[in-house]
């Protein structure tokens, strides 16, 4: 049990999770374009092509080793509208500590859509990166937010066991 399983995945969403692929990198950068470039403007400068190249890598490395990072999407059942997506990678360490972590580098998703259906989208998403983890052996998830509005996505990571420090949220995955 890792919390959160009354959101888990059922035949009732009318959603499918699958793992990125080639042709979801454009839907990727554009939902990141529309949604949440305003998050960082002022600060960084986006650039859609260097996102598209990371994007695209990501989905390559993927294809050829699941185990060196998790990029996933989910797409509406009738239209295969994209609805989220996101991306976690390993190989990150503490410089106190010698566990590896699992970072999250992004969840984003359709900001139009019903506040229930995010919430399950996240939960989803949260699930999956641990089992990720658990799967490849890693003992530390780190996710963190830039966002000005998170409250629910914090409250939501406390809800799933996370330890909550500022805006970063931390999990010691149970590996046995």
């Amino acid at each position: 049990m890792i919390g959160l399983e009354k959101y888990n995945h059922s035949e009732q969403d009318s959603w499918t999770w699958g793992l990125a692929k080639l042709e979801d990198v454009a839907d990727i950068v554009a939902m990141a374009q529309q949604y949440f470039q305003i998050e960082v403007e002022g600060v960084f400068t986006p650039d859609p092509f260097k996102y598209t190249k990371h994007v695209t890598m990501a989905v390559v490395e993927q294809a050829f080793d699941a185990s060196k990072c998790q990029l996933i999407v989910a797409r509406e059942k009738q239209t295969n509208r994209l609805l989220s997506y996101s991306w976690l990678n390993r190989g990150h360490w503490m410089m106190y500590a010698p566990e590896e972590c699992a970072e999250a580098s992004f969840v984003h998703m359709d900001m139009t859509l019903p506040a229930r259906q995010r919430i399950m989208l996240l939960a989803q998403i949260l699930h999956q990166w641990q089992l990720w983890c658990h799967v490849c052996g890693i003992p530390v998830l780190v996710s963190t937010t830039i966002r000005e509005d998170q409250k629910g996505f914090i409250r939501l990571h406390e809800e799933a066991g996370f330890s909550v420090r500022g805006s970063f949220a931390f999990k010691k995955i149970q590996l046995t």
